[in-house]
């Protein structure tokens, strides 16, 4: 009875602490990713060179747009933030709610920590957004954090990396599968593209945000799971030798 109800609720599939070389590599390739790109942005060194130029090209590209394009960038900020604090309420609410422990743990962690990880972090490398540059603004964030890295993009790819988690084991279909993915996938690269495009972060600092994401993703999903899957076996463990005395 325990396993249909668990099969029929929304659980997470177990499979970051069944495989945490996964979570792991994940770990390792968003921490040498940010590594370099912060290694670069502290010595000005090459794959900066590029920033300067893109959020210039993407500023003249925003006055000459319609609003209508320039309503849908400025949306991915709104999408970035709001989406990923909804999403967030929602699920813990939810999994309070189904006493589904290791998900609340999940998303708690994941998302608050995730956001004093990023003011950090921004606060160490305290780099000026781009938006300072330009004398005519396509909006007034009002945004006073540092911008390295952007909060955006590591946030969005953490939340649509967790749903992705969450539901892709319940999709019978292939393509329902791909679909999913490939939604999440687009959600990730809209916030991320939307913030370059309205001056608020440089290109490099939407990538080092996904790093940072990819990194804490790997690292915090992987050891709740790993630490409840003990706990549960310790359990176990612990059940089967009392009534067996």
């Amino acid at each position: 009875m325990e396993n249909q109800g668990i099969s029929r609720g929304l659980r997470s599939s177990g499979f970051l602490g069944k495989n945490p070389i996964i979570g792991l590599m994940m770990f390792i390739f968003g921490t040498l990713i940010f590594t370099i790109i912060a290694y670069n942005l502290v010595n000005q060194g090459s794959l900066i060179q590029w920033d300067l130029p893109l959020a210039k090209y993407f500023h003249a590209l925003a006055l000459n747009s319609s609003p209508l394009v320039i309503n849908v960038m400025i949306a991915g900020y709104y999408i970035g933030s709001g989406l990923i604090w909804a999403g967030a309420i929602i699920l813990s609410l939810y999994f309070l709610y189904k006493r589904f422990w290791r998900e609340l743990v999940m998303t708690v962690v994941s998302l608050g920590f995730s956001g004093l990880l990023f003011l950090s972090l921004s606060n160490i490398f305290d780099r000026s957004r781009p938006s300072i540059l330009f004398d005519e603004l396509i909006w007034a964030s009002n945004l006073t954090i540092p911008g390295f890295p952007s909060g955006h993009a590591k946030s969005i790819l953490v939340l649509c990396g967790f749903l992705v988690y969450l539901f892709l084991p319940k999709i019978k279909s292939y393509m329902g599968k791909i679909s999913l993915v490939l939604v999440a996938s687009l959600f990730v690269i809209y916030v991320g593209f939307s913030r370059i495009y309205i001056g608020d972060h440089y290109l490099s600092d939407v990538i080092a945000g996904y790093a940072v994401g990819i990194a804490w993703f790997g690292l915090s999903y992987t050891a709740i799971e790993a630490l409840f899957q003990k706990y549960q076996v310790k359990k176990e463990k612990s059940h089967y030798e009392k009534n067996n005395k």
